[in-house]
């Protein structure tokens, strides 16, 4: 159905105009540029107040349009009127609607949003929008849009939330030399939405290259498209609203940790998507991957006029995880027949001040033949005997040669200056080589290209998840009654009861309700770890609520129950303490692990570093639901702290595979209990390797958000 969006034989303009300055102009004067460059394709404009439009007859309504059938309504009238006119396309048949009019939901007006939706659904019309700019297809000169025409056939497609950013990269793309292949601006999403587009563009041959820019997702499906698209087609996205506002207050660490941008970024990762973080990353990283695609290995090779410049490349390699390999010997031995002896041979490759163009192309054509170099970043800066235009000429000669040989490596450019060098860039541009204001920008942009050709998007499903699902069905059926009990009052003592009946371990314990209960339990279990047990009381230590190794049992018992039961009261709660769980005190690496529920993508689980260090370090890592055990390894490694994991000075190496199988298990249990909405295990106790761990202290949150 898509098709008919962007390959229509047919459109109508619905508030069509001819008065300039409205969107109803702007959109017909585009759409006759349409007709005219294909002359078998229909326009009809729909508007009472005209006979014509811009030369068009013009229609009272669309069903008064004499042909049967019409692919494509672009609607422009008032919001008050969409719904009207919706239900009209709906009797007419017509196929698909872009809505730019807005007064949706971005004003609050929520009802009317719904009111379309309901109307696309009952007549299966595919609707863009509403408050949208509209969409562009460059090889057929469709522009369905209010934006001014460009038509640069090229094979970026550019999907946004955003109309000014389309209007903003249209204007910068004239002078990058940026082609496209599609431009849609989806705005409020009544309909279709990234995942839609992501998947007509599997199979779209004139898209190579797919960026967006994103605000909101609204189904989990982007996973999934994502991921099919990212195995042959790179997908860029920048996330607009990365602030911690946006995430919604929770009581558990998951919930406050889990802010709105680390999900994204979870997701993301997740869907094999390149993220970056600026609009400049994004121009320039979409100009790279269209022009030559990823830098295939981490190896740079850079060559320089101005030593500074090369010292501050090497700084950005190690900043952006690109390495500066030794030449091979035969490249040394190149480079000093034709470098003078005032020339370091190392890399950066220092040219120095004076060199000319011919200079530079011994040097590149050496690194061409290097088989330690996947990329090549070429420096200038504007001196006396320097001749850009001329170097230029050289780099784009050696962008041919690679491109006529099929060799896996990429070359992009960094002319440092003004007015002297402003000529020379530009012409690189035009043909095909990046050039940026400065080497950090180069770096910078090989390295986000280079995330493309090391990601793993591994499947969904094995064999280990399939077993500890199956595992954790069966408990869930044998355990029915027990389970509804537990969650019914999940305080820490029946959480943890929980966790191990699905297979997560859980220190020694036992619930006291008075002094001598908890002695009794202590000289059971040795040294021992005291808390107060109440749902109602989720960070026990932060009101002196708990009591490591302590001295007098009952004293304990007593100030811990007093220490509770005034919280309690505070916060107007009468009898929301069952007791003191007095428990084995165990030692170890301390992790935090937890779950939270994502209203669009589902479980989602945290691992970090563990402890009262949580909130200050915040060293976490996300991963989406389904989580295998390679997903999970991955997940874990991302953290700075993993080395800890492995055993650092002398520290024994922890177990991680024990870390790794409770985060596949909490998975599967956030799948297989939609009742709970968290879950925070904070610590996880991880033991050296090979002796598992266990989770020290365990919160749930069951019932609605």
């Amino acid at each position: 159905m898509l098709e008919s969006i962007f390959n229509p034989d047919s459109v109508a303009v619905i508030g069509a105009s001819n008065t300039r300055g409205k969107v109803g102009y702007a959109v017909m004067k585009n759409l006759k540029a349409f007709v005219e460059y294909n002359p078998d394709k229909r326009v009809y404009p729909v508007n009472p107040k005209y006979s014509e439009v811009l030369g068009f007859k013009c229609y009272k309504s669309i069903l008064e349009v004499p042909e049967e059938e019409i692919d494509l309504a672009v609607i422009v009238v008032p919001a008050k009127y969409v719904p009207k006119v919706l239900k009209e396309c709906g009797e007419k048949g017509v196929k698909g609607a872009v809505i730019i009019s807005a007064g949706f939901s971005e004003v609050g007006n929520y009802h009317l949003e719904e009111e379309v939706k309901a109307i696309a659904r009952r007549y299966k019309i595919r609707v863009i929008g509403p408050n949208c700019l509209g969409i562009i297809n460059m090889y057929n000169r469709l522009n369905a849009s209010f934006s001014r025409a460009y038509f640069a056939e090229g094979n970026i497609t550019f999907i946004s939330q955003s109309g000014a950013l389309i209007t903003a990269l249209l204007d910068i793309a004239p002078l990058l030399n940026l082609g496209f292949s599609k431009i849609v601006s989806l705005g409020n999403k009544v309909d279709v939405q990234e995942s839609d587009i992501l998947e007509y563009l599997k199979g779209d041959d004139t898209t190579q290259v797919v960026a967006l820019y994103i605000e909101s997702i609204k189904d989990r499906r982007f996973i999934e498209s994502t991921r099919e698209l990212a195995k042959v087609k790179p997908v860029i996205a920048l996330k607009g609203g990365r602030s911690e506002e946006g995430a919604r207050a929770i009581s558990s660490h998951t919930g406050s940790l889990a802010g709105d941008i680390q999900v994204y970024n979870a997701v993301f990762k997740k869907g094999g998507v390149i993220t970056v973080e600026t609009f400049e990353e994004l121009v320039d990283l979409m100009h790279l991957l269209s022009t030559q695609g990823p830098m295939r290995g981490n190896r740079l090779g850079v060559v320089t006029n101005a030593g500074g410049f090369g010292v501050l490349a090497a700084d950005s390699c190690r900043r952006y995880n690109l390495t500066l390999p030794n030449f091979e010997p035969s490249t040394v031995e190149r480079l000093r027949r034709y470098l003078p002896d005032t020339s370091s041979i190392s890399n950066p490759l220092d040219l120095v001040g004076d060199a000319d163009p011919s200079r530079y192309r011994n040097a590149l054509e050496a690194l061409l033949q290097d088989k330690n170099i996947d990329g090549i970043l070429v420096i200038l800066t504007p001196q006396e005997m320097t001749r850009p235009l001329e170097v230029a000429e050289v780099i784009i000669d050696i962008k041919r040669e690679i491109e006529r040989r099929g060799l896996p490596k990429v070359i992009v450019a960094s002319f440092v200056g003004g007015i002297s060098i402003r000529g020379s860039k530009s012409y690189l541009r035009k043909n095909g080589v990046p050039a940026y204001i400065s080497p950090e920008n180069g770096v910078k942009v090989l390295s986000l290209s280079h995330r493309y050709s090391t990601m793993k998007i591994g499947e969904e499903r094995d064999e280990y998840l399939e077993d500890v699902r199956s595992q954790l069905i069966e408990v869930k059926e044998r355990n029915l009654e027990t389970i509804r009990e537990l969650l019914s009052n999940p305080n820490e003592y029946n959480s943890k009861r929980f966790l191990k009946l699905h297979g997560i371990e859980v220190p020694r314990g036992y619930l006291a309700k008075t002094p001598e209960e908890a002695e009794y339990y202590s000289s059971i279990l040795g040294e021992v770890v005291m808390k107060i047990c109440s749902r109602y009381i989720p960070h026990k230590s932060d009101i002196g609520c708990v009591v490591v190794k302590p001295e007098d049992v009952r004293e304990a018992f007593q100030r811990i129950m007093e220490r509770g039961k005034r919280y309690l009261r505070e916060r107007g709660i009468e009898d929301g303490i069952d007791g003191v769980l007095v428990e084995e005190y165990i030692q170890g690496m301390e992790l935090i692990l937890g779950g939270r529920r994502d209203r669009i993508f589902g479980p989602v689980i945290m691992v970090g570093l563990g402890g009262i260090f949580v909130e200050v370090m915040k060293d976490v890592s996300f991963a989406i639901h389904p989580i295998t055990r390679e997903y999970a390894l991955d997940t874990l490694k991302e953290l700075k702290s993993y080395k800890v994991l492995e055993g650092i000075r002398g520290r024994p190496r922890r177990d991680i595979d024990f870390v790794v199988d409770t985060m596949v298990r909490l998975g599967v249990i956030m799948e297989l209990y939609p009742e709970i909405r968290e879950i925070d295990i904070n610590p996880l106790i991880v033991r050296e390797e090979g002796k598992g761990g266990c989770a020290g202290d365990a919160l749930i949150i069951v019932g609605e958000g």
